[in-house]
């Protein structure tokens, strides 16, 4: 292959994937996801939180008793990676894995009373952050994508929940 067929294939790659980047709705959900992220990321540090903390300290008070696996499924998210967040609340102190009130033989994720207060004084940081958000961005349409990414067509299988092969 001449220098100019190589040219020629590099330019015609370069399109079709500037092509694929404006369509894509994965990528596109991952470059708003990140951008949202990192905007109500530096917004809740004055908490002392991240939005990803917040969100898991907001997913254990809207619990009762949620076993790992229990607030694992709740939250749609892996056990190794709640696993990992869960350590660094419970190291600040801010949640704990106690035994479940509803059933002794079970063990708990909840909220401590420091988690339940730093939860209280980050409600009004992350209503301001919000507002901010939404002067520049259509909450309810971010709203929309979460509940269609939620229907039943577009449900993953969760080899941890027996859904499908492991990987």
């Amino acid at each position: 292959m001449n220098m100019d067929e190589t040219r020629q294939q590099r330019s015609s790659l370069r399109k079709a994937a500037a092509r694929v980047g404006g369509v894509c709705a994965g990528w596109n959900s991952r470059f708003a996801a990140r951008r949202i992220s990192a905007f109500l990321d530096a917004r809740m540090a004055e908490a002392g939180l991240s939005i990803s903390q917040f969100s898991l300290l907001i997913l254990i008070a809207t619990g009762d008793d949620d076993s790992l696996g229990s607030l694992a499924r709740r939250g749609r998210l892996d056990q190794s990676t709640l696993s990992r967040n869960l350590a660094v609340l419970t190291r600040e102190g801010l949640v704990e894995n106690a035994r479940s009130e509803v059933d002794r033989r079970m063990r708990a994720i909840r909220l401590t009373d420091a988690g339940a207060d730093r939860l209280r004084a980050a409600l009004p940081v992350w209503e301001a952050a919000h507002a901010a958000l939404e002067q520049v961005l259509d909450v309810d349409l971010a709203r929309q994508l979460a509940r269609a990414a939620g229907r039943p067509a577009l449900d993953i299988p969760n080899p941890e929940d027996g859904d499908g092969p492991a990987a």
